[in-house]
């Protein structure tokens, strides 16, 4: 299956109602091709996948992502002090009891190692002509059960989602899925409803971009059989 062939099916056996993103983190300078150019103002991570769900392309490095918590969930930065510290949690957020939890919930997240990314491309899936990394959308809860589904439907077991309700984007649909190789669903985060409007009831799911093609065809040969199960 070509890019557009696995976004289309995405899109219409899921019902979504905007573009599966697809994330390329480029290793080096010269894994960049030439014809990239990169957005002109900063904005964090969510807000460009918030943005390629509507049809842009975004290419930046380091100093166009003004989010060094999510620049550092996918490899661009290390992890900022006041983030490694739990301090941001406890004494200006109100996420930890303490900033020792704060602490925990820091070094408990799945992170790509600092300078292992030098720039990044979100853009919707079909319009990419190079594989990405990581393929996230954004949709409700029936949507991410279709995936959970999919990936159960050949390899059985269970599916661990591993969430904190921080860093959602960058953290829980990008570096999660990359590290552990499977599919995660995140309950989103504060910080991307302020800053990009995710809504209350949306959940994020990314996907490795290996797993795709096999969940796409799952979901195009059984998805009216469980929504008809689901419906009589």
């Amino acid at each position: 299956m070509d890019y557009a062939e696995m976004s289309d099916i995405l899109k219409s056996t899921l019902g979504l109602d905007s573009e599966p993103v697809g994330v390329v983190l480029f290793k080096s300078e010269e894994d960049i091709p030439k014809d990239l150019k990169e957005i002109e103002k900063p904005m964090p991570y969510c807000g460009m996948v918030q943005r390629a769900r509507r049809g842009e392309v975004l290419f930046a490095r380091l100093d166009k992502h003004d989010c060094k918590g999510g620049a550092s969930g996918i490899g661009l930065v290390e992890c900022p002090e006041n983030i490694s510290t739990g301090k941001l949690y406890f004494s200006k957020l109100n996420k930890s009891a303490t900033q020792t939890v704060g602490q925990r919930i820091a070094s408990s997240m799945p992170r790509l190692p600092a300078g292992s990314t030098v720039a990044t491309l979100v853009a919707p899936l079909s319009k990419l002509n190079m594989d990405p990394d990581v393929v996230i959308f954004v949709g409700n809860a029936l949507q991410a059960r279709r995936i959970v589904q999919a990936v159960m439907y050949r390899r059985g077991g269970r599916m661990n989602i591993d969430t904190a309700g921080i860093q959602s984007f960058c953290v829980d649909a990008t570096a999660s899925p990359i590290l552990k190789g499977d599919v995660n669903v995140s309950l989103g985060c504060d910080g991307s409803a302020k800053k990009t409007g995710l809504a209350d009831n949306d959940v994020v799911v990314g996907i490795p971009f290996e797993m795709l093609e096999d969940i796409c065809r799952v979901l195009k040969e059984r998805h009216e059989g469980w929504d008809r199960f689901m419906r009589s």
